[in-house]
């Protein structure tokens, strides 16, 4: 379903809030705390409540998700959605909405920290390209490695898969070394260029492009994939944003590789708002 296809549910809260039952409580509702199923419903303010007949506490529908505490209409939210998957900033977000722009920040910090975690847990495999590259304004000075205020960033990409970018605090083979291995199954392959030469990649195998002679080597030696990514992520978030702090950097790169390692989902909306009503741990 596109944007189109939600104007249903942007026109009515009672929509919004009837999707938002149906894909937390797939099963019926149950209690976010103790998962007890015995439930009593209840309204206060016009609002649909329940109580737990176990442990006597009462919970809604958002209770325990990135949507408890929001004063902004739900069908505020679903359209905040569909206008962030096709590339809205803040202020384009607090016009179109029509919210304050600190609301609209929020709005695109809390969807862009639902998805953050979906790219770190699983590992890459098979065959893997490796490549580091810079976040930053222009200044003067020198440029590529080295560059002074410029953010770190290493890039994985699995052929015909997934792509994770990271924020790395420098270049160093340990640091490297600890990232292929947090990432990148054992028995992988991975390709870089000739920076990495000198790391060891114990349980891997290692193909190194030298990129003073040639850019590829063959078929399947080039890591003119990983680079792609770069060639995309950079015009597209300076495009879209004036600048972006080194504090919230990895948040924009954790959205951009959700966009493209789902850009064929046929219903991205339905995706993010699943992620959002994921349960977090409960307070007391």
């Amino acid at each position: 379903m596109g944007l189109y296809d939600y104007r249903r549910y942007l026109a009515s809260e009672r929509a919004c809030l009837q999707l938002v039952r149906q894909i937390r409580w797939p099963r019926g509702v149950h209690c976010p705390r103790c998962e007890h199923r015995r439930i009593w419903k209840t309204h206060e303010r016009g609002l649909r409540k329940y109580f737990c007949a176990r442990c006597r506490r009462k919970f809604s529908d958002t209770s325990g998700t990135l949507f408890e505490k929001t004063r902004t209409p739900l069908s505020k939210w679903v359209l905040a959605i569909g206008l962030w998957k096709l590339g809205c900033s803040a202020k384009t977000l607090q016009t179109e909405v029509g919210v304050t722009y600190k609301t609209a920040w929020v709005m695109l910090h809390v969807m862009r920290r639902a998805v953050i975690d979906d790219t770190l847990f699983r590992k890459l495999s098979g065959h893997v390209e490796v490549d580091e590259t810079y976040f930053g304004g222009r200044r003067k000075g020198k440029r590529g490695r080295g560059a002074a205020g410029k953010t770190i960033v290493l890039g994985l990409r699995q052929r015909g898969g997934r792509v994770k970018t990271l924020v790395v605090p420098d270049l160093k083979a340990a640091t490297f070394r600890r990232l292929i291995q947090q990432h990148v199954r054992r028995g992988s392959t991975i390709y870089t260029d000739g920076f990495w030469d000198h790391v060891v990649l114990v349980g891997y195998a290692h193909h190194i492009i030298d990129h003073t002679k040639r850019f590829v080597m063959d078929r399947l030696r080039h890591t003119q994939a990983v680079e792609s990514v770069w060639a995309h992520t950079k015009p597209d978030l300076k495009a879209r944003h004036h600048a972006i702090s080194p504090r919230y950097l990895h948040e924009y790169l954790a959205e951009r590789d959700f966009m493209f390692n789902h850009r064929q989902h046929p219903d991205l909306t339905r995706l993010v708002l699943e992620k959002l009503l994921v349960q977090y741990p409960l307070r007391g």
